[in-house]
């Protein structure tokens, strides 16, 4: 039987002929058998090689995508809808964070709907802020002169070599009311009535004793106890009254000096930062203008050409 059907000529299976919409695209490659290539005239057979393989390669690029397409539909099925990850706010799409890889600094990029300012404008704005530094530093510049000739009405120096380094240390909110009192008079003892308050205000302790003769026992403890600390603090008292006034004004003197060291020490520090800001926001109306004054580099590398004045 199988002798029969072979006698008659079979149908020639064809391979699909390329689409009309995709023709555009240019010819579409077949794949030679190798037994169809040999067939042919020597002089054609690198030709069909060449064909035959760049239809394999092409053959493979597209399995490896039609996997990788597969791959990607079943992650998308076992996906978790609470899953997040901060990458997913990008508005431009993930596209943009692995085109930038290791550039990428974490902004989001894409339309925010925020209108661009003009650059007369943002020039003017410049100006206005340019106003508040310069007011911020005469203020400044003040507080420094201020500082200074106190430091000088109370006969130390200016220099920081000549009385040894100054502390870098930031100043207390109290300081000018502490500052305030330096031709004051050492303040005055507490009152009676402070002293009465600061011992009422002393928090009590509440011990247990087994019976009556314990506590006694610790009742006479405790006023000995008592006395020992009544006598220390009368000595305390008699060694405060034998120190000399004027030494107890050298020393708040030493101390409301260093307040002040370190006061103008900051001053000095806000005031060179205010004269570089200005400075800086000077350069960049200068290279804003509409023809260029000042030099510089800009931000992509490119450098500001000045023109010369024509003569």
């Amino acid at each position: 039987m199988s002798s029969v059907r072979n006698t008659f000529q079979r149908r020639n299976h064809r391979e699909r002929a390329q689409p009309t919409e995709r023709s555009r695209l240019g010819l579409l490659e077949k794949h030679k058998l190798r037994e169809e290539i040999w067939g042919t005239s020597t002089a054609d057979r690198p030709h069909l090689l060449r064909r035959a393989q760049d239809y394999t390669l092409r053959a493979k690029d597209h399995n490896k995508k039609k996997a990788q397409l597969k791959a990607l539909k079943r992650k998308a099925a076992d996906r978790n809808e609470d899953e997040f990850y901060f990458g997913m706010l990008s508005r431009a799409g993930p596209s943009t964070v692995v085109s930038k890889g290791k550039r990428w600094t974490g902004t989001v990029d894409g339309d925010r709907g925020n209108r661009p300012m003009d650059v007369e404008t943002v020039r003017l704005l410049k100006t206005q802020d340019m106003g508040y530094l310069r007011t911020q530093r005469t203020l400044a510049l003040k507080e420094v002169k201020s500082l200074e000739e106190r430091v000088v009405l109370l006969g130390a120096s200016l220099d920081p070599a000549a009385d040894g380094e100054w502390e870098d240390e930031d100043d207390d909110d109290d300081d000018d009311m502490m500052l305030d009192g330096l031709d004051d008079e050492i303040a005055p003892p507490p009152s009676k009535k402070m002293k009465k308050t600061a011992e009422t205000s002393k928090p009590k302790k509440i011990v247990f004793a087994e019976d009556a003769d314990e506590r006694e026992d610790m009742m006479e403890e405790l006023e000995a106890a008592t006395k020992e600390d009544e006598d220390d603090h009368l000595k305390g008292d008699k060694k405060k009254e034998k120190k000399d006034p004027e030494r107890l004004r050298a020393e708040q003197r030493q101390r409301l000096l260093e307040k002040l060291r370190r006061r103008l020490q900051n001053a000095r520090k806000k005031l060179g930062a205010l004269a570089r800001a200005e400075n800086q926001l000077e350069v960049q109306r200068a290279s804003m203008a509409k023809t260029a004054t000042v030099g510089g580099v800009r931000k992509s590398g490119k450098k500001i050409k000045v023109r010369e004045r024509k003569r």
